[in-house]
């Protein structure tokens, strides 16, 4: 949350709690009796502007108010607070000043109590506070709705103010005075704590702390939405400090923790010079040695950092503690600042050169204790002097660990330090680092590992900027390794919704001299395209055209990649025709492919002559199985447009099995997706659920809220199927607010529109696909999905009004046809379904039951008795008695296992009898990966989806 503190002029406290309190004290001063308020809080919590609104409060009361605050070095000056407050009442009330009693009050308290006074207290009577208290009792006589005294920063009071607030607590006047003490009680002496705490214990005195702001009252101090995200961390971060808390809204950017210092701006810099100045020279050296040294320090490691004697750091280090600078930790020996902010500040305010060398000494220090590399990373960066392999190698750790620790913001700025002395390294050697895991391969292995997690995040800014680190890097400069480098960066970038920046790399890899290979140029003009899909976007069918005729001949990846773009972008055209032979290639393709990207050795499609994955190959398989995890995304997204749903099924299963393996969370939102809508329009609904459930989330994270949006309907759509509303979910009705606000995506339109038919509530459906009743919700789905888009709003209009006084049936049936038309156009047998759907509710309109029944049975036996609108067909048919309850749908003859090969059989047979991939592999001597293949065919060929109907079908074939 980036939130800016607006000055305010007037002081304004947002603890009203308190000042209720303290106000209530006020009646007393009013009914002439007196009173005494503690104070009590750490710094910067908000005591002076408390103390102010009570101020004001008491001044519109008509209560005379008198302010006065002790000073640090003031002891000589006797009374001084008091004498301050009083200064103010000089002359009042009095035409002659000489007999004021406010005059002869400040004569009186000019002077030092003398032994005879001390004497006399000690005997229990002490005339000189008596003669003060009388003066007092004669001031007040003046001020008829009595006396607010604020005696501030008490912790600083000099022996005669305390003493005379001894005596107003125990003797309190008859006259209406009402004191208020504010301090900081880990400031004050034990001997003024000691009166305060006696006064509090004998009800003689009111205690009012100050709690931590909760996040409603830092909404207060920041003028912002008490809901504002982020609101309730930075209130934690600040520990509830309007101090604090103001100093973290100035910045623009929080700081990283140990990674950069806050600059001291605004109050907090105020507030730390006061507290400063009082040091002299040897101690201020010692506090900033400890800044830092970081967080937490020893007195022996800030003594070798100030180049200071340990005994006379030892004295700072405890007088900084009585001015609670700094605090003991939980662990022994070991202090801390008061808060992190403090130290920051501090920091940012010494010598560069001094610290530089400091971090010198630091880092010297910290690793012969054997300190973590956590701790260590900070000093390497800081210290400006010529790193070494050690560095290096720590800065690594530093990074893995705070991977660890769920930290890749911080991992991310520690690799780049790392990278950043990668290349002074190189140009200091005109050299490449060493390969190992310390260098090359060990950076290579540690930067996939931080994007990967910062994708997750989906922090793209923080990606976007390693990414320039990484391609700067000795290790990326020339070779096979930078395009493939180069290849996946951009993927990331693309698929959080960097799509210019992803062009802008892949273009710049394409145009540089010199030029990557032949074939590795191919396949970076296939990314280039594939970069365009994973931000949601769809490519030039000519491009892609184009590029099926370049990469002929460039290797199966590139190949592949092609004809996926192709069949990808033909089923969108709707020309299924030329889809279905790039897809069906594709796949051919991509089926013979291992797990790196290279033909299967062990498989049918290798064949015995296929070369193997060399051990370069497979030395960096977390780079080589990227590519074909994301061809084999667009592959199965394509396949579920056409209704290929089993194939579909098994390349987005395989695709998310590898991705999961290498931890690529950046194709985790679509392959989920995919998922997610492949089970769903195969009727398996709790698979579909499970499915969109992981998507949301990890979408979520990520930042993708196409994905997220996608999820929702898949789960709306699927606990309608289930006869169930979403638990997890209330969503308001179409219509309830203005429908041309919050526009969807037409497949997320047309899975919300199935879920309110689902669950009876086709007015709600037609809302949503047609508020106005005269145009689309949204824009017409893509061809291959307008028969589907027709359909249902003839659907939702027949539910919403049966009566033909509602819709008009001429529309109605315009819709049946339009559905018809599109699915003749597409020619895939699910839109069919669909346009027989739309028939029959165009019929039904009619009152041409029979006629409308038959129809709805005849789109069962294309949609398939599983899927929802199969499922949603058959129920139709069903309540116009179409076909007997007990029935699934109308005869159709089942799939033959004629179509499959000898090979496929043996797998078909084997998986029916509940193999698993890895024992049926075993049997058949092939690789499990081929046998993943064999079964993604045979799902095609028999029209099936889940191994169980495999198993029936096998069963009915015995």
């Amino acid at each position: 949350m980036t939130t800016t503190a607006v000055e305010n002029p007037s002081p304004v406290t947002v603890r009203t709690a308190e000042l209720a309190c303290l106000e209530k004290l006020l009646d007393a001063a009013e009914a002439r009796r007196s009173a005494v308020a503690e104070i009590a809080s750490d710094p910067g919590t908000g005591k002076s502007r408390l103390l102010t609104a009570l101020a004001r409060l008491a001044e519109r009361r008509g209560v005379r108010v008198l302010r006065g605050r002790c000073a640090e070095g003031a002891p000589a000056l006797a009374h001084g607070p008091v004498v301050q407050a009083f200064s103010a009442w000089r002359g009042q009330g009095e035409d002659d000043p000489a007999t004021s009693p406010a005059d002869a009050l400040l004569a009186l308290l000019a002077r030092t109590p003398g032994e005879e006074d001390h004497r006399a207290a000690a005997a229990g009577h002490c005339a000189y506070h008596e003669e003060a208290r009388r003066l007092l009792a004669a001031c007040l006589a003046d001020a008829p709705g009595g006396v607010l005294l604020i005696l501030d920063d008490y912790h600083w009071a000099d022996p005669g103010t305390a003493g005379l607030l001894d005596t107003l607590i125990h003797q309190p006047l008859p006259a209406g005075l009402v004191v208020a003490v504010a301090h900081r009680p880990r400031q004050t002496p034990a001997g003024l704590r000691a009166l305060l705490q006696e006064g509090v214990e004998q009800g003689l005195v009111h205690l009012v702390q100050l709690p931590a702001l909760d996040p409603e009252q830092s909404a207060a101090v920041l003028r912002t939405d008490p809901g504002a995200p982020g609101l309730a961390r930075l209130t934690e971060r600040a520990g509830g400090v309007p101090l604090y808390l103001l100093a973290l809204a100035e910045e623009e950017r929080e700081p990283l923790a140990g990674a950069r210092p806050a600059t001291a701006t605004g109050r907090l810099a105020v507030h730390l010079h006061t507290e400063l100045e009082p040091l002299d020279e040897t101690a201020l050296t010692v506090v900033r040695a400890a800044a830092v040294l970081g967080d937490t320090f020893t007195v022996d490691t800030v003594a070798e950092v100030a180049a200071a004697d340990r005994s006379r750091t030892c004295a700072v280090l405890g007088e900084l503690r009585r001015r609670d600078l700094v605090r003991p930790t939980g662990e022994p020996d070991r202090l801390t600042f008061r808060h992190p902010l403090l130290r920051q500040a501090l920091y940012a305010t010494t010598d560069a050169c001094w610290r530089a060398g400091a971090h010198v000494r630091a880092l010297a220090a910290l690793r012969a204790l054997g300190a973590p590399a956590l701790e260590l990373a900070p000093h390497i960066e800081r210290a400006g002097a010529a790193a070494g392999e050690a560095d290096r190698r720590d800065l690594g750790t530093a990074a893995r660990i705070a991977l660890h620790l769920g930290r890749p913001a911080a991992a991310a700025h520690w690799l780049t330090v790392a990278l950043r002395i990668d290349r002074a390294v190189a140009r200091a050697t005109d050299a490449r680092p060493a390969r190992g895991r310390g260098g090359a391969s060990g950076t290579e292995e540690l930067w996939r590992e931080v994007v990967r997690h910062l994708a997750a995040a989906g922090d793209a800014e923080r990606v976007a900027r390693l990414v320039r680190e990484i391609l700067a890097g000795p290790a990326a400069r020339t070779g096979p390794e930078r395009s493939d480098t180069v290849a996946y960066l951009a993927s990331v970038l693309a698929a959080l919704g960097r799509d210019e920046e992803a062009q802008t790399l892949l273009a710049a890899e394409l145009a540089a001299e010199p030029g990557p290979a032949p074939k590795a140029a191919s396949l970076l003009q296939v990314r280039r395209q594939v970069a365009k899909v994973l931000a949601g976007q769809i490519p030039a069918r000519a491009d892609v055209e184009r590029l099926t005729r370049l990469t002929a001949g460039a290797g199966p990846l590139a190949e592949s990649g092609a004809l996926a773009l192709s069949g990808l972008c033909a089923v969108l055209a709707g020309d299924t025709c030329a889809a279905d032979r790039s897809l069906t290639a594709a796949g051919h393709l991509l089926d013979g492919l291992d797990e790196y990207g290279e033909p299967d050795p062990a498989g049918d499609f290798g064949g015995p002559d296929a070369p193997a994955a060399g051990p370069a190959l497979r030395d960096t398989a977390g780079t080589a199985g990227e590519p074909l995890s994301t061809l084999l995304l667009l592959l199965s997204w394509a396949e579920a447009l056409m209704g290929w749903y089993g194939p579909a099924h098994g390349h987005a299963e395989r695709a998310l099995a590898s991705a999961r393996a290498r931890g690529d969370a950046h194709l985790l939102p679509p392959l989920l997706d995919t998922l997610g809508y492949v089970h769903y329009q195969s009727g398996r609904m709790a698979d579909a659920l499970l499915a969109a459930a992981e998507c949301r989330e990890v979408a979520a994270a990520a930042g993708r809220d196409d994905h997220v949006g996608l999820s929702d309907a898949i789960t709306a759509a699927a606990w309608a199927q289930l006869g169930r509303g979403n638990p997890a979910a209330r969503r308001p009705r179409p219509g309830t607010e203005d429908p041309l606000k919050s526009p969807r995506t037409p497949l997320n339109s047309l899975l919300q529109a199935e879920a309110y038919l689902a669950a009876g509530d086709g007015e709600a459906a037609l809302a949503l696909l047609m508020p106005r009743r005269e145009a689309w919700r949204v824009s017409e789905p893509v061809a291959v999905l307008a028969a589907r888009g027709y359909e249902l709003l003839a659907a939702a209009a027949v539910a919403a009004d049966p009566d033909p006084a509602g819709v008009p049936t001429a529309l109605i049936e315009e819709w049946a046809v339009h559905s018809a038309e599109a699915a003749a156009a597409v020619g895939i047998a699910e839109q069919s379904g669909h346009a027989l759907m739309a028939r029959g509710h165009a019929l039904l309109r009619r009152r041409q039951g029979a006629e409308a029944a038959q129809a709805y049975a005849e789109a069962v036996e294309l949609l398939g008795a599983d899927s929802p609108a199969g499922t949603r067909a058959r129920e139709l048919a069903r309540d116009l008695g179409g076909y007997p309850r007990g029935a699934r749908g109308p005869d159709v003859p089942e799939p033959t296992l004629g179509e499959l090969t000898v090979r496929e059989r043996e797998v078909a047979a084997l998986a029916g009898e509940g193999r698993r991939t890895k024992d049926i592999a075993l049997r058949l001597a092939v690789s499990p990966r081929t046998v993943d293949a064999h079964i993604t065919r045979i799902y095609s060929k028999l029209g099936v989806n889940s191994r169980a109907e495999l198993a029936r079908l096998m069963a009915l074939s015995d």
